[in-house]
């Protein structure tokens, strides 16, 4: 018989929606909002301008404007739903995110030999994504992998070095949400650095009548 989660692993996971509705919140909000603001008070001040050199510095500035916003907007759109995670696989999906996460830095990732679930696609994306933005919260910099058996029943292992240590609240959550799909969350510290290990099966066990009992 599945155990249901605990009730401080239900308030934490609430918690957790509700703060990146919060941050969404915000950002649409303070930053998008205001973009738009600008834009519009740009192309008033373009339609009442009569310099042509000033007409062409005011639109380049609405230009670099909405570049800014369609940034904002995919960082958003990313941190809601993993762009194309389904269509391009695990392994691009993590390249995308580490480029966004730390600008200028690349990684080289190989494609996994066997496709995961759905799901356990989206869970290890999702803790990953909480590592790195964790990692570069705390200033820091991280070397990123992505390993896999060619049985299934191998499953396969996504991990993060980093050179800082990597703070969580959500480390329990994580742990139980790999746990539930038949994996394992390690983290382990030291002088210089931690590491998380996160451990998947390609496709969780199927749940059977006693189990969802």
């Amino acid at each position: 018989m599945s155990n249901p989660p605990s009730s401080p692993l239900l308030l934490q996971l609430f918690r957790l929606q509700e703060a990146e509705r919060l941050q969404v919140g915000h950002a649409l909000h303070n930053q998008v909002g205001q973009a738009l603001s600008a834009i519009k008070m740009g192309v008033h001040l373009v339609q009442s301008e009569d310099d042509p050199a000033q007409q062409q510095e005011d639109l380049q500035d609405i230009i670099r404007t909405c570049d800014e916003t369609v940034a904002i907007l995919r960082d958003l759109h990313a941190t809601l739903h993993p762009p194309q995670l389904e269509a391009i696989g695990l392994e691009a999906a993590l390249r995308a995110e580490h480029e966004r996460v730390f600008p200028g830095a690349t990684v080289a990732l190989d494609p996994l030999p066997c496709m995961p679930a759905t799901d356990t696609v989206l869970v290890a994306f999702r803790i990953a994504q909480v590592a790195m933005r964790a990692v570069a919260g705390a200033g820091g910099t991280l070397a990123l992998g992505l390993s896999g058996d060619a049985e299934a029943d191998g499953g396969f292992a996504v991990t993060v070095d980093a050179d800082v240590e990597v703070p969580s609240a959500e480390l329990p959550l994580l742990q139980a949400l790999a746990a539930t799909l038949g994996g394992s969350l390690e983290s382990s510290g030291g002088e210089h650095g931690s590491r998380w290990q996160l451990r998947l099966p390609y496709a969780p066990a199927p749940v059977t009548p006693t189990d969802a009992a």
